[in-house]
């Protein structure tokens, strides 16, 4: 074979179609394909041209390597085998993978090396077949996410409706979690309750939540599931109900039924959701504002690196290839880089998706329910004492003790408050957040150490309308019966 078949191999091999599908801009569309093919295929040209010299088998080595990238970019195999394959399981996705790269490699060089021009031919057609499947792979596409304006659902309302927030905070521990039994536990406890009491929230401080997975905590809240057998009883071979994987590439799970909008009350529903579950495929929503890692228009905390570089890696590990989160764990670890995507992007982006939901209240007159679902302050820790980013705590987070973690974990749930309480101070200045019905809960506990015998504690804070007194509630009662005693019209 001639020196073009080979240089079309590389082509195939090294084409970074990931580039076009993360709203890049030209110029940094030009610098990708600069450092990810042109100089890749000089690489490789001039490899070749050594080879016909002295007939080094070591190409085949390299035409294994090259092989593994193309599968790798073209068929994201870091979900996969992340959690191991066949008898390989280690606890560390970064040692499944590499293990299983190692292997996979080792296999394409053997088979080259034996079968060299006939394997070559059946691999490279092969290959080029996944690749142009890969070009028409449409909802890999940026274009797919989720669309924001929906107002052809729009609701005609009465002029009297209430209107009301609910903001749920993702892994958030109770008042009284054991994440407080730790050095700052009481002090932050403290402050916590102040600022809800000085706002007139009612605090339920041993609520808890019935199931310490978002998937079954959320969908059994939002549809008036009262128990765990309930939940259970409703299809015994199935462990999840009301959600399914979604269809959507930047989407994880699509809620499928949702009792709480479907509620009267709830019209011209507004949403801010992560990428992970999918609110806004019901009827009544008119705003779809998904979290998204690649919107222009994001800006960050302190402390975060909003770089060319943080985006670059960002969206090469938005394609979910194994070399991508290698070398975003590097740049990482040098602290040359932070990750733009879920969760990580979304606590790092938390001030201007308060934001987003302020001006929605601001926009949106005639709406009642104004929804929001926040990966904040799940994992990975990102706050430091003054309420700044620091991706050090990020990349660090398996090598602090469990105690270590609480403390942690304490302190991001005051950096939420800290947040929130620009968020209220802002609808104070438009005269709005008294007539505001707040309620305010997470879906489960903080998890440092998942345990079903823990009590799985979690915030619940409600602000009734014009209220102007704060109780505290110590009755032991789940989510999932305080949204079903608060919601007006259940049937």
């Amino acid at each position: 074979m001639n020196l073009k078949f080979y240089t079309l191999y590389g082509l195939v091999s090294f084409f970074p179609l990931w580039i076009f599908r993360a709203n890049l801009s030209g110029f940094d569309i030009i610098i990708l394909l600069f450092f990810f093919l042109f100089i890749p295929i000089l690489i490789h040209i001039q490899l070749f041209k050594l080879f016909f010299k002295t007939k080094s088998k070591i190409i085949f080595l390299w035409l294994s390597l090259i092989t593994f990238n193309c599968l790798d970019q073209n068929l994201s195999l870091w979900s996969p085998i992340k959690n191991g394959f066949l008898f390989i399981n280690f606890n560390s996705p970064y040692a499944n993978t590499l293990l299983i790269s190692i292997i996979l490699i080792t296999i394409l060089n053997v088979i080259l090396l034996y079968k060299k021009i006939d394997a070559l031919k059946i691999v490279f057609s092969f290959i080029l077949v996944i690749f142009i499947f890969n070009i028409f792979d449409s909802p890999k596409y940026y274009s797919n996410f989720p669309k924001v304006n929906l107002t052809e659902n729009k609701q005609k309302v009465k002029n009297d409706f209430n209107k009301k927030i609910v903001m749920i905070f993702d892994e958030m521990s109770g008042l009284n979690s054991i994440d407080t039994e730790v050095v700052n536990g009481k002090i932050i406890n403290q402050k916590i309750k102040e600022f809800f009491q000085n706002n007139n929230f009612d605090i339920y401080e041993n609520a808890h939540a019935l199931f310490r997975d978002t998937d079954q905590s959320l969908g059994s809240t939002l549809n008036f599931i009262r128990t765990k057998e309930e939940y259970i009883n409703i299809d015994r071979k199935v462990e999840v109900h009301f959600l399914k994987k979604s269809n959507n590439y930047f989407i994880t799970n699509d809620l499928e039924k949702n009792k709480f909008f479907d509620l009267s009350e709830h019209n011209n529903i507004v949403v801010n959701q992560s990428m992970y579950m999918n609110y806004c495929n019901h009827p009544k929503v008119i705003v779809c504002n998904q979290f998204n890692p690649f919107d222009e228009n994001l800006t960050f905390l302190k402390g975060f690196k909003d770089s060319k570089l943080t985006r670059y890696v960002s969206a090469y590990r938005n394609n979910g290839a194994i070399f991508s989160y290698y070398i975003w764990r590097a740049l990482s670890q040098f602290r040359l880089v932070d990750t733009l995507l879920d969760p990580d992007g979304e606590k790092a982006s938390f001030e201007y998706i308060l934001n987003q939901i302020f001006r929605n209240i601001q926009n949106n007159k005639d709406t009642s329910l104004f929804f929001s679902h926040i990966l904040v302050p799940h994992i990975p820790f990102a706050f430091n004492s003054k309420c700044e980013y620091d991706g050090d705590k990020s990349i660090n987070y398996n090598r602090i003790s469990i105690n270590q973690k609480r403390i942690q974990h304490n302190l991001e749930k005051l950096c939420l408050t800290k947040f929130l309480d620009q968020f209220f101070t802002k609808l104070k200045k438009i005269n709005v957040f008294k007539n505001l019905e707040i309620i305010i809960f997470s879906d489960h506990d903080s998890r440092i150490v998942d345990d079903d015998n823990i009590k799985n504690s979690v915030i619940f804070l409600h602000k009734k309308k014009n209220s102007k007194t704060s109780k505290i509630n110590s009755d032991n009662l789940s989510i999932n019966d305080l949204i079903y005693n608060l919601s007006s019209d259940k049937f």
